[in-house]
């Protein structure tokens, strides 16, 4: 079972990180949303404080992984926020209908697949990780998922959420991230209302287009950790969105 805390009260939201992430990664936007809601934040398999998945993994078993924790808990509706790759899991829930999903929220996240030449360089990643290890990669890379003007404060606190990860952890996220789907069409077509939250600094992902009526799209200018470097408008957007009528 996956490590995962659950606080406040209201309707549920399910609080999904991403690659190099951890439920610690949502902490400046976690307060404000406990007052509204009951919040469930989970450490995927290999981050955080979760036990590293033996062998490959899918964005598929990622989403079962968070439906397992949902039915002990008896949630049988909730909101999702993913980010990144909690993203990518997050559209896979909804695709496969796991659980009753009301409303998602996709933050610094994509609906569109690795391109070959991404597919090439996660491989390289993955071989770098096993042979040098966690924190030679996060101390590599982690600079890439913050505008350049970030805060110190936010950069370090983003390494130590990585530092945490294990190495398979990691492998796995990458293969999952190599191996998933394209969600172009599910954007295009879900009546689940979406909100898509985007960084104008943000390099690691690419941008969503899409004219459903039920995906509404809003800009921070930031990087791809957003909830750190601007957490007062990311939590504002959530808030107004999951609290409006539709």
């Amino acid at each position: 079972m996956l490590n995962y805390t659950r606080k406040g009260s209201g309707e549920v939201v399910v609080l999904v990180h991403g690659f190099l992430g951890g439920t610690a990664i949502f902490d400046k936007i976690i307060v404000p949303l406990t007052k509204c809601f009951d919040v469930i934040a989970i450490d995927l398999p290999g981050h955080g404080k979760s036990e590293a998945p033996e062998g490959d993994y899918t964005v598929y078993q990622y989403a079962e992984d968070i439906i397992d924790i949902l039915t002990l808990e008896k949630v049988e509706k909730s909101y999702w926020i993913g980010h990144s790759m909690g993203g990518y899991i997050t559209l896979a829930a909804i695709e496969k209908q796991y659980t009753n999903i009301e409303k998602a929220v996709l933050l610094y996240s994509s609906d569109a697949p690795d391109t070959p030449e991404a597919i090439e360089k996660r491989a390289k990643q993955q071989e770098e990780i096993l042979l040098h290890g966690v924190g030679p990669f996060v101390d590599g890379i982690i600079h890439n998922f913050l505008a350049p003007d970030a805060d110190a404060e936010d950069v370090l606190f983003a390494k130590e959420v990585a530092h945490e990860a294990k190495a398979q952890g990691l492998v796995a996220a990458l293969g999952a991230m190599k191996s998933r789907p394209s969600q172009k069409d599910l954007m295009d077509t879900t009546s689940t209302p979406i909100l898509v939250i985007e960084g104008e600094q943000d390099k690691a992902v690419t941008p969503i287009v899409t004219s459903n009526p039920h995906v509404k799209k809003v800009k921070t200018n930031t990087g791809h950790l957003g909830m750190l470097e601007d957490s007062k408008t990311v939590a504002r957007e959530i808030l107004n969105f999951l609290n409006e009528e539709n």
